[in-house]
C-alpha cells in the first residue's frame, strides 16, 4: 500500500473548492478530489433515484405498470401501502386480470400477492376505497353498459364487495355493442359527486367510431353513473382515449388525455368541477414536438396526482417514461420534465414500437416523495404472432434489458426551503407534544386526531377534526426555533380560515404571526413572513363550509401543518441519497479509478426523532467523506447538532476512530481555513486541536459513544459557541470546556463541516441531524 499519513488533522488541508489532483507515487494512478455542491435550498426541485427491478417476469409477458396508494394504519402508527400492478396478456390478444405487487415500506421494495392489481380508484367520502373494472362489462343499449365497481373497507388492500353498476353515456352513443367504457381515473369531490374519467369508441353521428374521453358522475357512491360532460370529443382526424383527472391546488379540475395522433398530450380545465370546461382541448405547450420531430415527453396513459406539499405531478410515456411537475400545483405550467426510465432502440430513440410499452404509473408515498413504476418491454400480438418489442427486430435496447421486468424509481418532489421540522417523528420520540381540542378521533377513521395533522398526508380522513365549531391546535416544540414559513392544509374541499400564533415561553401572551382563508386540497405555504422566534405554536381554525361524512356541522379541520425554521438544517426536505441542499461534499476518484462520496441525506436511524438525517460513511482508504456549509462571515457563530455513531473503526485497522467537526474561518487566497478543529473520539471523549496537538475538552468521557440501537439509538447533542478567539463546547447541555483556534488566527467565521477521521483509513459511519446555527 502507498504510504500515507494517518493523522486525525484530516479536514484541515488548505484544499480549495477546485479540483485537486494528488500523485501518490510514481507507479500509482493520480487521485482526483473535487468539491460538489448540493442543489439550491431556495428553489423547488425534482430529484430522481436510480431504477431498480421489483419484478422479473423473464420471458413471460409482464407489462403495463400500475400504482395506487392509500393511507392506512393509525394516527400514532401511520402507514401508506403501495399497490403495484401489471398485466400478463399480450397486447392485442385479449385482456388478463391484473396481477399485484405490494410495498409495505412506501415503495422501497415490493412483493407479489394473490390479490388483483388495479387502477382507476379513489377514496370515497365515507372512507372506503372504490375501483372501477374494465373487465366484465355488458351491453344494455348503445348508450348503456353495466360495469363492475369494487369496494374496499381496508384502505385498498382487498375488495370483498362488488356491485354491478349502470353506466349511461347519453346523449353520446357507443359505436357497437362490444365498444365498452374504459375507466382510467377517479376523483371524489368533497361533499359532492364521485367522478370517473375514461373513454370509449363512440358514434360520431355518421356511423364512424371515434375515440372520445368522457367524464362520468355518480351521486350514489358508484352504484350508477351518468355523463357529466365530454372531456375531449374525438373526430376522424384525432381521437382521444386514456384520460387522467385531478383536483389542482386551486380547486379546478384538470383533465389530461392521450390522442390518436401522438402529437401531444391534450389538457382541459374546469372551474365548475367538470360540469363545463373553460376552453377546447389544447396541446400542452411544454410537451410539444420540437422542430426536429422529437417528442420531449410521453404521449400515452397520463397519470395525475396532487402531492400533499401542493406540487402537481404528471406521468406519461412513449417514447420512454416521463414525469413532469407543476410547482404551484395548478398545472397551468409544467416547470420541469424528466425521463425516469428508458429502454428504447439506441439507433432510434423516438421509435415508439421498440422497448418499453411506456404505460407507467406512480403514487405519492410521503408529502414530498413518490414511487414511479414502469415496464421494460412491451408484449404485443402482430399479424397473429406474439412478440416482445425488446427483441422482435434484434435492436439494441438503451437499458440493456430484453426480458419483461417492472422497474421502480423513487422521486423526491421538493418544495423550496430545507428547515422543515419533523413534527411527527419528534412527537413519537417524545420531544414535541400536541394539544388543543382538535384531537378527538372520529370513530371508524383511525388516522384522525392530533397526529393526523402532522402525518404528511392530504387525505381528508388523515386530519385533526372537531365537531361543534372552530378549533385550537397547539404545538410545543423541542426547542426555540427561528420560524420562517408555515404550511397549512385545512378542510379538504371546504372554505376555512386559520390564524397561526406563537410565543417563546409558556407564560408569554400569544402573538399572531399568520392568517389565511383558503379552500384546501393540499398544503399552502406562507410567503414573505418575518422570521419569528418561537417554541410554542398555536393554530386557531375557523368553521369549515364542508364537514366530512358523519361529522356534524359546524365543524373545523386541520388536515396538515408544516413548520420551517431558518436556523436549522433538518434534512426533511432534502433528496434521499442525495447531497443535502445548501451543503457541499468532497468527491474522490481513487487510484483504482473508483469514485467515492460517502455523504448523503438518508432515511433515518431508529430513534433519531426525524425521518431524514445526514449520513457520513467512510468505505475507502483514498477518500475522506466530508459535509460542509459556508455562510455569511460573522465574529460569533453557534453550531449545534445531534450525533449518533453507527460504526467506529475497529481497533487494529488503522488510526484511532473519531468523528471530526469544526468551524470554518475566512478563506485565505481561495483556500479553505479551519478556525476550530474538534473531534468526538471512539471512547466518548471530546477533543480539540490547537494547531500542534489534540487536547482533551473536560475530564474523561463526555458522552456515550455506543452504536447500539436496541430499544432506540443513543443520540448526543453537541454545541459549539465560537468567537474569533475561542469556542465553548457543550455536550447534552453541559459545558465541557473551551477550545482555542486551530489556525491561531482571528479572522471571521464562515461555516461548519463534519467528516470521518482519516483519508488513509476507512470503516467508519456516523449520522448527524438537526444542525442548528446562529450568529448569537
Amino acid at each position: 500500500m502507498v504510504n500515507r499519513s494517518r493523522t486525525l488533522v484530516a479536514l484541515v488541508g488548505a484544499m480549495s473548492a477546485l479540483t485537486v489532483t494528488f500523485q501518490l507515487s510514481p507507479e500509482a494512478v493520480a487521485i482526483t478530489r473535487t468539491e460538489i455542491p448540493g442543489l439550491s435550498p431556495t428553489a423547488p426541485v425534482l430529484v430522481l433515484g436510480p431504477d431498480t427491478t421489483v419484478l422479473d417476469g423473464n420471458a413471460s409477458p409482464t407489462w403495463y405498470a400500475m400504482a395506487e396508494a392509500y393511507d392506512s394504519g393509525t394516527a400514532t402508527a401511520p402507514t401508506r401501502p403501495v399497490f403495484g400492478g401489471y398485466v400478463t396478456h399480450t397486447d392485442g390478444n385479449g385482456y388478463s386480470t391484473p396481477s399485484q405487487l405490494v410495498s409495505a415500506n412506501r415503495g422501497l421494495t415490493f412483493s407479489p400477492t394473490s390479490q388483483e392489481g388495479y387502477e382507476a380508484s379513489t377514496r370515497l367520502d365515507d372512507g372506503r376505497v372504490i375501483q372501477g373494472e374494465f373487465l366484465g362489462q355488458t351491453s344494455v343499449t348503445l348508450q348503456q353498459r353495466t360495469i363492475k365497481m369494487r369496494y374496499s373497507d381496508n384502505d385498498g388492500a382487498t375488495f370483498p364487495t362488488e356491485v354491478t353498476a349502470s353506466l349511461t353515456i347519453a346523449p353520446q352513443t357507443f359505436i357497437h355493442p362490444t365498444a365498452n367504457f374504459f375507466p382510467n381515473s377517479m376523483v371524489q369531490l368533497p361533499g359532492g359527486p364521485l367522478l370517473m374519467a375514461g373513454y370509449g369508441i363512440l358514434d360520431n353521428g355518421s356511423g364512424t367510431g371515434v375515440g372520445t374521453a368522457l367524464l362520468m358522475q355518480s351521486s350514489d357512491g358508484g352504484a350508477s353513473w351518468t355523463l357529466r360532460s365530454t372531456i375531449a370529443q374525438g373526430s376522424t382526424t384525432r381521437g382521444f382515449s386514456e384520460t387522467a383527472i385531478a383536483l389542482t391546488s386551486n380547486g379546478q379540475l384538470l383533465a389530461v388525455s392521450r390522442s390518436s395522433s401522438y402529437d401531444n398530450l391534450w389538457e382541459r380545465r374546469s372551474t365548475t368541477l367538470g360540469s363545463t370546461w373553460t376552453t377546447a382541448p389544447q396541446g400542452i405547450p411544454e410537451f410539444a414536438t420540437d422542430p426536429s420531430g422529437n417528442r420531449p415527453f410521453g404521449r400515452i396513459n397520463p397519470r395525475l396526482a396532487l402531492l400533499p406539499n401542493g406540487i402537481l405531478a404528471l406521468v406519461a410515456g412513449r417514447p420512454d417514461n416521463h414525469i413532469a411537475l407543476s410547482y404551484d400545483g395548478t398545472g397551468n405550467t409544467w416547470d420541469v420534465k424528466k425521463n425516469f426510465y428508458h429502454n428504447h432502440d439506441t439507433a432510434n430513440p423516438q421509435d415508439m414500437n421498440e422497448g418499453s410499452s411506456a404505460n407507467a404509473d406512480f403514487a405519492w408515498t410521503e408529502a414530498n416523495r413518490a414511487v414511479l413504476l414502469a415496464d421494460t418491454c412491451h408484449a404485443v400480438r402482430y399479424q397473429g404472432v406474439n412478440y416482445n418489442k425488446c427483441t422482435w427486430h434484434g435492436n439494441t435496447m438503451s437499458d440493456g434489458v430484453y426480458d419483461y421486468q417492472i422497474k421502480r424509481v423513487m422521486a423526491d418532489v421538493l418544495t423550496a426551503d430545507t428547515g422543515k421540522i419533523d413534527l411527527a417523528s419528534k412527537m413519537s420520540a417524545g420531544t414535541v407534544s400536541l394539544g388543543g381540542d382538535l384531537g378527538t378521533a372520529v370513530p371508524g377513521h383511525p388516522r384522525t386526531g392530533n397526529r393526523g395533522a402532522v402525518d404528511g398526508s392530504n387525505e381528508a380522513w388523515s386530519s385533526a377534526v372537531r365537531s361543534g365549531g372552530g378549533g385550537t391546535f397547539d404545538i410545543t416544540l423541542d426547542r426555540t426555533y427561528t420560524l420562517s414559513k408555515v404550511g397549512l392544509s385545512l378542510a379538504i374541499g371546504g372554505a376555512e380560515s386559520a390564524t397561526v400564533q406563537t410565543r417563546v415561553n409558556p407564560t408569554d401572551p400569544w402573538s399572531t404571526w399568520y392568517t389565511t382563508t383558503q379552500t384546501s386540497y393540499a398544503l399552502r405555504y406562507s410567503t414573505g413572513l418575518a422570521p419569528r422566534s418561537a417554541r410554542y405554536v398555536r393554530v386557531l381554525t375557523g368553521t369549515s363550509s364542508v364537514c366530512p361524512t358523519g361529522v356534524a356541522a359546524p365543524c373545523s379541520l386541520l388536515n396538515e401543518v408544516e413548520l420551517y425554521a431558518s436556523d436549522v438544517d433538518s434534512f426533511e426536505n432534502d433528496p434521499v441519497n442525495g447531497i443535502p441542499r445548501g451543503y457541499s461534499v468532497d468527491y474522490t476518484v481513487g487510484n483504482d479509478g473508483v469514485g467515492h462520496q460517502g455523504v448523503w441525506a438518508s432515511q433515518s436511524t431508529s430513534g433519531s426523532g426525524s425521518s431524514r438525517v445526514a449520513r457520513i460513511v467512510d468505505d475507502s482508504d483514498d477518500h475522506l467523506p466530508a459535509l460542509r456549509r459556508t455562510e455569511a462571515a460573522s465574529s460569533l457563530k453557534t453550531v449545534e447538532f445531534r450525533f449518533h455513531p453507527d460504526q467506529w473503526r475497529p481497533e487494529g485497522q488503522g488510526s484511532a476512530s473519531a468523528f471530526l467537526f469544526g468551524v470554518l474561518a475566512t478563506p485565505v487566497g481561495g483556500a479553505r481555513q479551519v478556525a476550530y478543529h474538534l473531534a468526538i473520539w471512539h471512547d466518548g471523549t471530546v477533543k480539540f486541536h490547537d494547531g500542534s496537538e489534540w487536547r482533551d475538552l473536560g475530564a474523561g468521557r463526555a458522552l456515550d459513544p455506543s452504536t447500539s440501537c436496541t430499544g432506540g439509538c443513543i443520540w448526543n447533542t453537541i454545541r459549539v459557541r465560537a468567537t474569533t478567539t475561542q469556542a465553548v463546547v457543550s455536550v447534552n447541555g453541559t459545558v465541557i470546556g473551551t477550545a482555542t483556534r486551530f489556525d491561531r488566527g482571528s479572522s471571521s467565521l464562515v461555516g461548519h463541516q463534519f467528516s470521518a477521521s482519516s483519508t488513509a483509513d476507512a470503516a467508519e459511519s456516523f449520522v448527524v441531524d438537526d444542525i442548528y446555527t446562529s450568529t448569537s
